[in-house]
């Protein structure tokens, strides 16, 4: 398995390629950044990995402490926080319940409807590019 340098290793030199492809695939500008964005974030910061105090763990700084529970229930390396697309739809899951309950105590949906759905693609898209990169290199090494 790849240390945690190592993957940050990793996600310097692959960043270029998402921001690359993603531009040449859709010529836009917006949707780069939005894809690459967030594929740096998952990278960093919302990979498979916040199942145990690691670098992306601590990377959370004083928000740290809403990992504990996720890292309570998940077993590391688990399907539900290393499998291709669940381990990315488990953490936006349960981050989302936070804000979630702020949305219904204050009964204000229309923030939902807000963000356009193809912004939120693309974000998931970035998001799941950068948790596979990382699953993908902890099964190759």
């Amino acid at each position: 398995m790849p240390n945690c340098k190592t993957h940050d290793i990793i996600t310097a030199a692959t960043t270029p390629v998402v921001a690359y492809v993603s531009y040449k695939s859709t010529n836009n500008y917006e949707i780069c950044a939005i894809i690459t964005i967030s594929y740096l974030f998952a990278s960093l910061m919302f990979n498979g990995d916040l199942d145990i105090k690691s670098r992306p763990y601590n990377r959370w700084l004083f928000l740290k402490f809403i990992w504990i529970p996720y890292q309570t229930i998940f077993n590391h390396r688990s399907i539900f926080t290393h499998g291709l697309i669940i381990g990315t739809i488990i953490r936006l899951l349960y981050i989302g319940i936070i804000p979630l309950l702020f949305i219904l105590i204050k009964g204000n949906f229309n923030i939902i409807t807000q963000i356009p759905l193809n912004v939120l693609i693309m974000i998931f898209i970035g998001l799941e590019l950068g948790s596979a990169v990382h699953t993908i290199s902890d099964k190759i090494f």
